[in-house]
């Protein structure tokens, strides 16, 4: 017989790396006492849960756990649901690593990308968390804390509350069928899904986008108006000869792909992998963020750290309240986040990752350098202010290098919360 997933030993694996500086407890200390009192909490008629909600900057409500006792039973409600549906959540590194395979086929081939309006609001959860409190194979307890989790917030049952990640298990039930009529749609011979954001890799005339509509729509669901579509062609030789090189370019999660249309016959097609223009962006915005709270504050070191966070790296040791390795690493940040980004030349013994030139990067630094001392910068003057040391450090500060170099920095919890404060609405 499976255990209940509420038992003491149970969510004693459900601790995270910074739940002690996230609920202000003292998990090293009172591990055994937080776990005791969620285990009651959950197993309580009705469950105790403490679930609130807070309206983000699009207008949508975000739920989220109110103590650390919730935080505990709903990360233990979501793993025995992934477990008891046979669910495996979408892997980044492993949905782009796919995407470099179909890029780099030297056939002709359409590339579709969309991604579903609204989607955890217009998704009916009521008919997925009816079949989950019927089904044999749920946990009583898991059943009453399903339930308290829509009442203790007030939430509509036909909701997947966004936010929690019981609605991730949700969404994935809800796409299973959807996913399988995709892949077996003639004309595709790729498709991946990341939450709500697809990609299609199709032949040249393969119509998708009518069969997404059509089985999206079975499920009340739309697409976005922003669906975007990119022929890559297959051209043997240009003519002219020296024309220039053909290139078809397209996005997703987070990278730029730019595929090059020219072919040679037995070898993989050549292409670049860089940063995308929508995560430049947030990094330009973080840097101007920056400059402003420093004209306020007038914190030269908060400065350099904060400038430091967005174009180096960073590791987070797991701690032993976290599965696996207790001193695993965790490696975040500008080159870590984008590990694919380089140059894949043409090849007949399968692809080959170059290194990265970090052009948009190297862009991104004169935009800095610019904001620091260019002559018309508001901030200028004030830099020039500081002692030389300091102005030293700010202009040694690249994204490009750290990319390049992969840079790491290490701060406390404190820090990078003084450090992230900033950004907060941005």
């Amino acid at each position: 017989m499976i255990q209940s997933p509420y038992l003491e030993d149970a969510l004693k694996q459900h601790f995270r790396v910074g739940d002690s500086g996230k609920w202000k407890v003292d998990v090293e200390k009172d591990i055994d006492k937080i776990a005791a009192s969620a285990a009651s909490k959950a197993i309580s008629t009705p469950p105790v849960l403490v679930v609130k909600s807070k309206i983000d900057k699009s207008g949508k409500t975000i739920y989220f756990a109110g103590d650390i006792e919730t935080d505990l039973i709903l990360r233990a409600t979501f793993k025995r649901l992934c477990m008891q549906c046979g669910i495996k959540l979408p892997n980044r590194e492993d949905i782009f690593n796919g995407i470099v395979e179909a890029t780099s086929e030297a056939s002709p081939f359409l590339v579709t990308k969309c991604d579903i309006k609204s989607f955890y609001e217009s998704l009916n959860a009521e008919p997925i968390v009816r079949g989950l409190l019927v089904d044999t194979r749920t946990d009583t307890n898991l059943k009453t804390v399903i339930t308290q989790i829509y009442n203790a917030a007030s939430i509509d049952k036909s909701v997947a509350p966004r936010g929690l990640a019981l609605s991730t298990v949700f969404a994935e039930i809800a796409l299973r069928d959807f996913d399988r009529t995709i892949r077996k749609t003639s004309g595709v011979h790729r498709y991946f899904r990341y939450a709500d954001d697809m990609i299609v890799f199709s032949l040249p005339d393969a119509e998708v986008i009518p069969t997404i509509e059509n089985e999206l729509a079975k499920l009340g669901l739309h697409l976005n108006d922003k669906t975007e579509t990119c022929s890559v062609a297959a051209i043997g030789k240009l003519k002219p000869a020296n024309a220039s090189l053909p290139i078809s370019n397209y996005t997703y999660l987070g990278y730029h792909i730019a595929a090059h249309e020219k072919v040679s016959s037995y070898t993989s097609r050549q292409f670049d992998i860089s940063i995308s223009e929508v995560k430049l962006k947030k990094r330009k915005t973080r840097i101007f963020l920056s400059l402003h709270a420093f004209m306020k504050d007038g914190d030269a070191g908060l400065l350099i750290d904060r400038l430091n966070y967005i174009s180096t790296n960073q590791s987070i040791f797991k701690t032993r309240h976290t599965r696996g390795a207790r001193k695993q690493k965790i490696r975040t940040g500008i080159h870590y986040n984008y590990p694919r980004c380089g140059h894949y030349p043409a090849s007949q013994r399968g692809r080959v990752q170059k290194e990265h030139k970090a052009h948009e990067l190297i862009e991104l630094d004169v935009v800095l350098k610019n904001a620091l001392q260019g002559p018309g910068s508001e901030f200028a003057a004030t830099i020039a202010s500081l002692p030389s040391t300091t102005q030293e450090r700010l202009h040694t500060i690249s994204f490009a290098q750290g990319f390049k170099k992969k840079l790491m920095k290490r701060y406390t919890r404190v820090r990078v919360a003084q450090i992230c404060k900033v950004w907060g609405h941005e």
